[in-house]
């Protein structure tokens, strides 16, 4: 078993010449552009996947990949984008495959890189920026590796804190390959499908809602 992540930090001396440190303009950047997603870039997703339909495929997956990515998964609301991606195609009465398609390969490929970056990096990674700021996550991902082994994998997906950090520090583990896309697939399709339909049943539950409500109101 590994030893934890803050041990193994201070147990390591990396130069502070190869220490990328993030300057206060980069910090506030990353800020701004939290904000300028939540209130700018959310809607407008929305808005364009119900417009044209054809594009639910692109948009889940960028939405899918930016949830399963580790790094960007901290700061861009995935799961709450796709939801609304499932009310959307709820509401426009198209086709889920498209979107579910686009948000499997998203979330697999996010996944993917992001224990490619753990296997490569290994335990280096908790000295390059942004990875160093979320430790305290990185510690809980790899106690529950440890303790699930590659079911970490497909239960991780699941759980909104460990859902990216659990595929790094698997490749940080040396989780062998196979195994790890064995459970990273099948738990992505299952994951975007779960999200998207309940848009899809969510809008429809809030029209009969709605209907009902009406019909007390002019009864």
């Amino acid at each position: 078993m590994s030893p934890p992540l803050a041990t193994i930090a201070g147990a390591l001396y990396v130069p502070a010449s190869f220490r990328f440190v993030a300057s206060k303009r980069q910090e506030r950047v990353f800020h701004q552009f939290a904000h300028w997603f939540s209130t700018d870039l959310n809607p407008w997703i929305t808005g364009v996947a119900q417009a044209h339909p054809i594009w639910c495929f692109p948009i889940a997956f960028l939405v899918a990949f930016s949830e399963s990515f580790v790094g960007v998964s901290f700061i861009i609301p995935g799961t709450t984008l796709l939801a609304a991606l499932g009310g959307v195609i709820g509401a426009s009465d198209i086709s889920i495959i498209p979107a579910w398609t686009g948000a499997v390969i998203g979330s697999v490929l996010g996944d993917w890189i992001s224990y490619w970056i753990g296997f490569h990096y290994h335990h280096r990674i908790l000295h390059i920026w942004p990875f160093r700021n979320y430790e305290a996550q990185l510690e809980k991902g790899l106690h529950f590796f440890h303790r699930f082994g590659t079911w970490a994998i497909f239960l991780g997906r699941f759980l909104g804190p460990l859902r990216a950090t659990v595929p790094l520090v698997a490749g940080m583990s040396e989780l062998e390959f196979w195994p790890f896309q064995i459970a990273n697939t099948a738990s992505a399709i299952i994951w975007a499908l779960a999200l998207l339909m309940f848009g899809v049943w969510g809008y429809a539950l809030f029209g009969h809602a709605s209907e009902f409500i009406h019909h007390l109101l002019m009864s």
